[in-house]
């Protein structure tokens, strides 16, 4: 009888540590499962990542030589114009009233008393210079939206 309760009691302990051992090698294979599907998951996440990276790095470039290319057309345009004024090739004037009977800057009046005065090419130069800053800050902001609906429409934010 003492011989049965050993060999039941060892049986029992047998069994003990043989569901406890199975049980550990189920949530072993489960976790190591689980971990698989994350590692697969943050893989899939990551190549996304970096092809949106990739994706933001060509679109900001293609960006960049647009506004730059933009930029020198019209520093050249800009330039060719100062230099027409300069050598005379154009003149800018203005339209004023022309006062008394003597047409205001020596310009013939017409019947309306209208007469036209020629600026000189200093002062055309400073006036286009506001025009031209003013062109560059809508050109700059313009490129600056540009790039933040890139990053809206890569990063799944349409706006």
């Amino acid at each position: 009888m003492r011989g049965t309760v050993i060999a039941t009691l060892i049986a029992l302990i047998a069994g003990f540590f043989s569901g406890y051992r199975l049980c550990h090698l189920r949530w072993e294979t489960e976790t190591e499962r689980m971990n698989a599907s994350q590692a697969q998951q943050e893989t899939e996440r990551l190549k996304k990542a970096m092809n949106d990276n990739r994706n933001l790095q060509e679109t900001v470039g293609r960006l960049q030589a647009r506004i730059k290319k933009e930029n020198d057309h019209a520093k050249r345009e800009h330039a060719i114009l100062l230099d027409r004024i300069r050598r005379g090739a154009l003149r800018v004037s203005v339209p004023t009233r022309a006062s008394g009977g003597v047409p205001a800057g020596g310009c013939a009046a017409d019947a309306d008393r209208k007469a036209r005065a020629e600026l000189d090419p200093e002062t055309v130069e400073r006036i286009l210079a506001v025009g031209r800053e003013g062109d560059t800050a809508i050109r700059d902001l313009n490129h600056c939206i540009d790039q933040y609906h890139a990053v809206a429409k890569i990063c799944g934010n349409p706006s």
